[in-house]
């Protein structure tokens, strides 16, 4: 990682692998960055000793279809239900990263999920997780590991939701402090390799000028060939940002996570289905 003010230097992506199709859209949008940022993949997979505790019980029984019957748990076969997701979660990471012809590599931890997957984190630059949907609601959501994620994670956090891809906008907020440079340095990179159009976000309490925001953007930019527009926040709170976003069509959205406290950063996830990028 770099000091602020300077690039946010990305070599290494880590992707927590299940077998849900959240993860797979994680894999998927991670294998993407590490293709734009010259990175390496580093996919995980944990056993979760929760349902391995639970399979052990004697009174723990699991429902059969399409008979409707209760069985027994068998921790044997719940282990072996792990290998075999293991294995799947590591095919499907050779042939994503086959494809996009980047290096990876891959590991089969045991433990509490969240908790392995934030220890993990700490060895890489970026953590890239599925975040669960309510399909009923018609809403974005986050599952468990996805909050434990975005909200304690050491390092920098990529959410994505199923059937949701990266596409033009890009959009950063930037305030036009050194901490939002960082962001916007990141922002302009990939938008630079994914359709050429940023959109910076400025709120609208800022102490400089909208004039001198953009010559400053101009001059940490100095890209060629990158479409920038700018929209000027009607606020400064959470609820001026997810308006913009929704507004603006945004196909990935990257802040810094200073800026959000804990139950804004949950509710901006919960309001927005764009792919979100916090940066720490």
């Amino acid at each position: 990682m770099t000091d602020q003010g300077e690039e946010l230097i990305i070599q290494r992506i880590l992707v927590g692998l299940d077998a849900s199709h959240h993860s797979l859209a994680a894999l998927r949008a991670a294998a993407r960055l590490a293709s734009s940022l010259g990175a390496e993949l580093y996919g995980i997979f944990v056993e979760d000793v929760n349902l391995l505790r639970i399979a052990e019980l004697p009174a723990a029984k699991e429902l059969q279809f399409p008979f409707a019957e209760h069985a027994r748990l068998d921790p044997r076969r719940m282990r072996r239900q792990l290998r075999a997701q293991a294995q799947q979660a590591r095919q499907a990471l050779s042939l994503v990263c086959k494809e996009e012809r980047i290096e990876w590599s891959f590991r089969v931890l045991r433990g509490d999920v969240s908790d392995k997957v934030l220890e993990e984190a700490a060895k890489a630059d970026l953590l890239c997780v599925g975040r669960a949907s309510r399909p009923v609601m018609h809403q974005p959501g986050m599952g468990s590991t996805a909050e434990a994620a975005a909200i304690r994670a050491p390092r920098s956090v990529f959410l994505i939701s199923r059937d949701r891809q990266i596409h033009p906008p890009i959009a950063v907020f930037y305030d036009g402090s050194a901490d939002t440079e960082r962001p916007l340095l990141l922002a302009s990179h990939l938008a630079q390799d994914i359709g050429g159009l940023l959109s910076v976000l400025v709120p609208a309490a800022v102490s400089r000028s909208p004039n001198e925001v953009q010559k400053r953007i101009t001059e940490v930019l100095d890209a060629e060939e990158l479409v920038v527009r700018y929209r000027e926040l009607s606020g400064s709170g959470v609820m001026s940002l997810i308006s913009a976003v929704q507004t603006e069509g945004t196909g990935l959205l990257v802040l810094s996570s200073a800026f959000l406290p804990a139950h804004d950063v949950k509710k901006l996830l919960h309001e927005v289905d764009c792919p979100v990028l916090l940066t720490r």
